[in-house]
């Protein structure tokens, strides 16, 4: 007997869609009572009959709408918005599909329970295109409303998927997964000589090849940490391997500068002071080390 093979990444959806469901049916129930306490107090101020049928409108909509998500969920799974180029024509199909659905779908139930809530017949006027248009307009608006929610918590969910993935791979085999130029790469922490925060990505300097991964500091330096590395937060943008420190001068105001083996220079902020020993001698003095 052969057991199913697990994938992760589908395992990682479902766990985000799960979590979703709950954020996305308390977001409707709330839509549900604001549009519908909102109409009725606009018919109630006209001095309009039948007060109550906003209830029956919104309730009959916004059912159809949580038993239509299961379709947009699909949708994504099959054709994922990170590949939006190919798949926008393919959701644009999608979203003329849900319209059309829920339209006839909430207004089937409408002709049904306004008799017997209200005892007079409904018309919505689907023979007039353009209440076809007025709901498409607000339909569309739902669709990528529901898509963007579920695509985002299971990106998400993704990204502490990987991310608990370097971790493990950091501590147990004492190496770092970067992901640079939509490549993965392992780079022992050892390797590493010292570490630039640039924007929302890092420069990770080696021996062999600077790397430049996105990915913050200080999710870094925890993965240098995990990974048992001599590495040390110098400064709030850069973090450098103390073994491969060479020199350290100080620059007046307790500030440095951190001179590696490579021949780089490093700036060291004094609020860091305590991660770079030894500590520093006086204003005036540098501290070196001699390698070997």
């Amino acid at each position: 007997m052969t057991s199913t093979p697990r994938h992760p990444e589908l395992e990682a959806d479902q766990r985000a869609d799960r979590r979703t469901w709950v954020y996305f049916a308390v977001f409707l129930f709330a839509s549900f009572l604001v549009t519908s306490l909102s109409d009725q107090h606009d018919i109630q101020k006209a001095g309009l009959p039948y007060a109550n049928m906003p209830w029956l409108a919104q309730a009959t909509s916004h059912l159809v709408i949580l038993a239509m998500t299961p379709f947009i969920t699909f949708m994504l799974s099959r054709f994922p918005l990170a590949d939006w180029r190919r798949t926008l024509p393919v959701h644009a199909v999608a979203v003329v599909i849900f319209s059309v659905v829920h339209i006839l779908a909430m207004v089937a139930l409408r002709k049904l329970l306004a008799p017997v809530f209200f005892g007079v017949p409904y018309d919505f006027g689907l023979t007039d295109l353009s209440t076809w248009l007025y709901e498409f307009r607000k339909d569309v608006l739902s669709y990528a409303l529901i898509a963007a929610i579920f695509a985002t918590n299971r990106l998400a969910e993704q990204r502490g998927m990987e991310a608990r993935a370097a971790q493990k791979e950091a501590s147990e085999r004492h190496r770092l997964t970067l992901k640079s130029g939509g490549r993965t790469y392992f780079v022992d922490a050892d390797d590493i000589i010292w570490v630039r925060a640039a924007s929302n990505y890092v420069e990770v300097v080696t021996p062999a090849r600077t790397y430049l991964a996105r990915a913050t500091l200080t999710e870094l330096e925890k993965l240098l940490t995990a990974a048992g590395g001599r590495h040390a937060r110098v400064h709030r943008s850069h973090l450098v391997n103390l073994d491969k420190v060479s020199e350290i001068r100080p620059t007046g105001e307790g500030d440095v500068t951190l001179t590696l083996e490579s021949g780089d220079v490093v700036p060291g902020s004094r609020r860091y002071r305590d991660a770079y020993a030894p500590p520093v001698a006086g204003d005036g003095a540098a501290v070196s080390r001699q390698s070997g």
